[in-house]
């Protein structure tokens, strides 16, 4: 059975910047990694969107920002979903399909976009592939609790204390090094 990680965290870059370490150390030992990642825009310390990058293709969008009018929002952001599912679908279609280890960063955020996405994200929940998946901490949402209840489910709290170390401790559950 495939190994699922979740790792959840304060709103901030920590979770993202083990993510970046994560997905670096599994590259250098020839693991494909496909998937996607969201990185925050902010101007002036204050958030002004979202956008996503698609792991594989190397495709950069943004998907969420005050400037656009749409009845779907995340943290007050107009969210294009039409942009967001012309690269976050076939990402995670192709990651299911030749990658070794898929992630999804920011799961919450992107699951209740459309009813396409969330589709997209539960069959990649149920893939049979090694999983990565961030999730905000106080997050309320059902996918938490469904990425939760997952089989075989890892969830690693990050900290400011141990943000050096986790991605070494994930790496070795990934290879089967550290049981549950």
């Amino acid at each position: 059975m495939a190994v699922k990680i979740g790792i959840t965290g304060p709103v901030g870059s920590i979770k993202a910047d083990a993510l970046r370490k994560i997905i670096e150390m599994l590259e250098k030992d020839g693991t494909i990694v496909q998937g996607v990642l969201v990185s925050e825009i902010s101007e002036h310390n204050k958030l002004t969107g979202y956008s996503l990058f698609d792991i594989s293709s190397k495709k950069k969008i943004v998907f969420a920002q005050s400037t656009i009018v749409s009845r779907v929002k995340i943290d007050k952001l107009g969210v294009d979903t039409r942009i967001l599912e012309e690269i976050l679908i076939p990402s995670l279609q192709k990651a299911r399909e030749s990658s070794d280890v898929i992630v999804i960063d920011e799961i919450g955020k992107l699951e209740n976009t459309t009813r396409s996405i969330q589709a997209e994200i539960e069959l990649t929940l149920k893939s049979e592939k090694p999983l990565i998946v961030t999730l905000h901490k106080k997050s309320r949402n059902p996918v938490l609790q469904e990425i939760r209840s997952l089989e075989g489910i890892r969830v690693f709290d990050i900290t400011p204390i141990n943000r050096n170390i986790l991605p070494f401790k994930v790496l070795r559950v990934l290879k089967g090094e550290e049981g549950p």
